[in-house]
């Protein structure tokens, strides 16, 4: 009887949903944001083009939200302070909280109460922000380089002698999942456990149609990380040690210092934003690559022009496409009268398309010069480990051409995830 009770709902969502597709076009002359389509997926930057043409802030009744798809409305608002990423101040933290309780969440909600810098606006991100630098030096993170290569190199003798392998999960996946568990100091034994717990956690970020199960799946990981930071950071409380956790221990800025739940916040954004980014920038990088045969072969001999190919990767094919900002207080912008609590998507993936940001936006070309994107954020929410991103891309790129000049994509076509957030693979198959 549930699964029948469950089905009909299904049914009459998936119906509700269409209805409001439709409504769409009907008020914004045929362009709606039909995120389940295949076409969407598929190529979603025709969409945010259509969208950018039309109205540069546009009201998507699929997502309700307000997409700003313009690079230079998107600029401004992820580093003006009329804007919010503190979703306790407006109604719909009052949702989130009652979701918590009804699913029994205790641990996820108390993190939300005591969210990651992520999610504090000035001046407590800022003081955050400022204790965690600490860890996130450039010279710290380039001495990283021979760990990340080593990583590199296990990922991918593993792989040695077969034909084939997936990109994402022997190489792209583990691969900032080890290195972020290395920076952490953790014990070797828990980086299986660590890895998994992982991909649990992520099964359940953005996702398009995700399950009861994976959402259980992902709730049950975050609380166990949440559980296992604390035993760590507690173990080490007197003895902190020169790794990342032992950095945020002794982190001290003025007298300050982050406490146990902001140590906590800290550590699981990190797994969660680096995990995310620096997979999804491999395989959206090594796909398009592929489908850019020239530049494909004129990189893998000129490694020099890999640091400029990953901007213009995360320029075409971001990982991150989206991320929200709410209206402070009543506001007028562009001209509009927005309410207090307007929720907007600053949309990175069709602000990066924007031609007046870039000269013909839907061409990749790694030879690209001022090269203007915002995959990695922009003003005081700037990604804070955009550095260790670019090193672990750039050292992957290096070592694939080196282990594999002669590789090539498997399946002509091989299926984008389903995520309103984050765009990558699953899987991506190729041919050693």
């Amino acid at each position: 009887m549930k699964t029948l009770f469950s089905k009909f709902k299904n049914l009459l969502l998936i119906g509700a949903y269409k209805i409001l597709v439709i409504f769409e076009k009907l008020t914004n002359k045929g362009i709606a944001l039909d995120f389940i389509s295949k076409d969407y997926i598929d190529n979603p930057y025709k969409t945010y083009n259509l969208m950018r043409s039309h109205k540069p802030i546009l009201f998507s009744q699929t997502t309700r939200l307000h997409w700003v798809t313009k690079m230079e409305f998107a600029q401004e608002m992820l580093r003006d302070k009329r804007f919010s990423v503190d979703d306790r101040k407006y109604p719909i933290a009052d949702k989130r909280r009652k979701e918590f309780k009804k699913a029994g969440r205790e641990i996820m909600l108390e993190q939300f109460e005591n969210p990651s810098m992520l999610k504090l606006d000035p001046p407590d991100h800022s003081r955050i922000r400022k204790l965690v630098q600490y860890g996130f030096t450039n010279r710290y993170i380039s001495s990283l380089e021979p760990e990340i290569k080593s990583v590199v190199d296990n990922c991918l003798d593993k792989i040695h002698n077969q034909d084939s392998f997936d990109l994402i999960e022997d190489l792209a996946k583990p691969l900032p999942a080890i290195v972020i568990a290395k920076m952490m100091g953790l014990p070797d034994k828990d980086l299986d456990q660590f890895q998994s717990w992982s991909e649990d956690l992520l099964v359940g970020v953005g996702g398009i149609g995700t399950s009861k199960e994976d959402i259980k799946k992902s709730g049950d990981a975050y609380e166990s990380l949440i559980n296992y930071f604390e035993e760590i950071i507690l173990e080490r409380k007197d003895s902190p040690g020169e790794d990342f956790i032992g950095k945020l221990i002794k982190a001290e800025e003025e007298g300050d210092k982050l406490n146990i739940k902001e140590m906590y916040g800290t550590c699981l954004l990190l797994l969660i934003a680096g995990h995310e980014t620096t997979t999804r920038l491999i395989g959206n990088g090594m796909f398009t690559l592929f489908k850019h045969q020239e530049q494909f072969n004129h990189l893998k001999n000129n490694y020099n022009l890999i640091p400029n190919a990953i901007e213009e990767m995360l320029r075409y094919e971001p990982p991150v496409h989206a991320t929200v900002r709410f209206a402070e207080n009543d506001m007028t912008y562009d001209e509009k009268s927005y309410k207090r609590g307007t929720a907007f998507a600053v949309s990175i993936a069709g602000a990066n398309r924007d031609p007046e940001a870039n000269k013909n936006p839907n061409e990749f070309n790694i030879l690209r010069e001022e090269i203007k994107h915002i995959s990695f954020g922009y003003g005081p929410h700037m990604c804070i480990g955009a550095s260790l991103a670019r090193i672990e891309s750039r050292i992957a790129f290096e070592v694939l051409f080196e282990r594999y000049p002669g590789m090539a994509l498997l399946e002509k076509n091989p299926v984008w995830g389903k995520n309103l957030i984050f765009r990558g693979f699953n899987h991506l198959k190729i041919k050693s």
